[in-house]
């Protein structure tokens, strides 16, 4: 049962006494003695002086900071300059002021994957699959994606003029004002009549809710999709879908995983500076007794590590997928006195179980991250993937077109249409538990082997790639050095004088002349044991 306004008052509560990841001015503990800046004051003065041409000293400044970021060997540290600080908080809190769209570049168009719910760019008409021709009358071609969201987004309450052309074909100018833009974090598995649809199975009840990433927000969309769910048929199963979810907020991850939890650790957080500490799960739970089933794989990273791990670690909940990313580390953003921020890592996140998330801090090589349920584990591969992303696409975005038809609890339509295999063998496995009350064995292998066998896997592949820009580098050489050199003659003996070797391109233009001594003039070649006399 769903005490909502209960929940809702908790909710807060634990928003506010759980943040972690801060926006501060940030104030050295331990200053270093004046002697550490003295080589870094000597190079800059000698340079700023004597340097040939005049350095630009604020990139000085600038690659100074990024190569100490640099020489932390942390691969989500990073300094944000004052010019870049919108657009980081933007990603960070997924909130910003702007049209209110997902745009992607398709064969160099900004292309309109679809107007997002209740924005400014839906009620002006913007459509899914428009192209973006103009900006405020200037051309929305040869820039970047960036450079053309820059001009896309402004204060709330301006505007901004688009020339669209729509799918059919015809072109209109449209006037969008500016609003204030949430990103919407949770979803359903289609749109129907640009509503989401939360059934995966109005038989047995059983509810399918996707997260993308963690916002501060989505603990309250979270809340408000189950109770849609709940509304139109009582949930008696959720599969909650946290595939491709990079993370985010480890404040909302946390709430999330308190509100299906009884008891038990959430997760534990340690680090050089931070005082260690554990969150432990409060009673008041929603959907006490309803089973529950998390779709992971591996790009399923941090904040959804967490949800997805202490739900696992405390029986709450099976998991079914691949060995997620394996990000278990907490960043702090910091605030610059100077100007700028800087992100760093401060502090590592632990399982209830004892397990380590972040591959890259594991005291055990083969273990990180969370793994499936022992027979649950469904691969995917990248192709596999990438169709599967591309044909749920039509499904997801706002249109007056309606999709192809979906019959809840039909797993053939999942694997037809939206060539998604692991969530049909989701709806399998709920179905199975409703009925036995265990989790079925759709799968023999082992979730540990296969976790450390996928990691070598795309180790191996990207191997595979250097190799590949080797080659392709050697082979470019090659066909430089034969437009270059057309015939080098080389005497197969040597004398006591010294031998002349002359190299001409096609034309017969003489590139230069080389001395060699006496010997192997083919070894002293390959050496570069050359010593040049005249160069034309």
């Amino acid at each position: 049962m769903i005490h909502r306004a209960k929940y809702l008052q908790g909710l807060l509560v634990v928003l506010a006494t759980l943040c972690i990841v801060k926006l501060s001015i940030a104030i050295t503990s331990s200053a270093p003695s004046y002697e550490w800046f003295d080589p870094l004051i000597d190079v800059r003065g000698m340079l700023v002086d004597r340097h040939l041409q005049d350095p630009d000293q604020e990139a000085m400044q600038k690659a100074v900071i990024e190569a100490m970021v640099e020489s932390l060997d942390d691969p989500y540290a990073l300094f944000v300059p004052d010019d870049k600080e919108d657009a980081f908080i933007k990603d960070l809190e997924g909130d910003y002021a702007g049209i209110g769209a997902e745009v992607r570049m398709v064969d160099g168009n900004l292309t309109i994957i679809t107007p997002m719910e209740e924005s400014p760019a839906l009620k002006a008409g913007v459509q899914a699959g428009d192209v973006v021709e103009k900006i405020d009358h200037e051309p929305a071609k040869d820039a970047t994606i960036d450079a053309l969201i820059d001009r896309l987004t402004g204060p709330v309450g301006t505007e901004v003029v688009l020339d669209v052309t729509h799918r059919d074909g015809s072109i209109e100018q449209l006037t969008v004002v500016r609003g204030h833009i949430r990103s919407q974090s949770v979803t359903g598995i289609v749109r129907k009549n640009q509503q989401w649809s939360w059934c995966l199975d109005d038989v047995n009840g059983i509810a399918y809710i996707r997260i993308r990433q963690f916002l501060d927000t989505t603990p309250q969309e979270l809340l408000d999709a189950i109770q849609l769910a709940n509304d139109v048929v009582p949930i008696k199963g959720l599969v909650l879908d946290l595939r491709e979810n990079p993370g985010g907020s480890l404040p909302a991850a946390i709430t999330i995983a308190n509100m299906f939890l009884k008891e038990g650790t959430i997760v534990s957080v340690s680090g050089r500076r931070t005082e260690s500490r554990s969150w432990e799960a409060q009673p008041d739970t929603m959907l006490n007794d309803v089973p529950m089933l998390v779709l992971v794989n591996n790009t399923s990273a941090s904040a959804s590590e967490i949800v997805s791990g202490s739900l696992q670690a405390n029986d709450r909940a099976a998991i079914l997928g691949m060995r997620t990313f394996g990000k278990g580390s907490v960043q702090e953003v910091m605030e610059l006195a100077s100007g700028g921020m800087l992100k760093f890592t401060t502090a590592r996140y632990d399982l209830a179980n004892g397990r380590t998330i972040d591959k890259r801090l594991s005291d055990d090589s083969g273990l990180w991250g969370v793994d499936p349920t022992s027979g649950l584990v469904i691969r995917e591969t990248r192709e596999e993937t990438l169709e599967r992303i591309r044909s749920r696409e039509p499904f997801i975005v706002i249109t007056d077109d309606e999709p192809e038809a979906f019959a809840c609890g039909d797993r053939d339509w999942i694997v037809d249409v939206l060539k998604d295999v692991q969530l049909a063998e989701g709806l399998v496995a709920m179905q199975h538990y409703l009925e036995q009350e265990e989790w079925p064995i759709l799968s023999e292998e082992d979730p540990v082997l296969v976790g450390v066998t996928e990691e070598m896997t795309a180790l191996a592949k990207d191997r595979i790639e250097l190799l590949k820009s080797l080659v392709e580098i050697d082979n470019q050489l090659t066909e430089l050095q034969g437009e270059v050199v057309e015939e080098v003659v080389i005497p197969d003996e040597v004398n006591d004088s010294n031998n002349t070797i002359t190299l001409t391109d096609e034309e017969g233009n003489i590139i230069g002349s080389w001395n060699v001594s006496r010997g192997d003039v083919k070894g002293a070649l390959q050496s570069l044991m050359l010593e040049q006399t005249t160069e034309e």
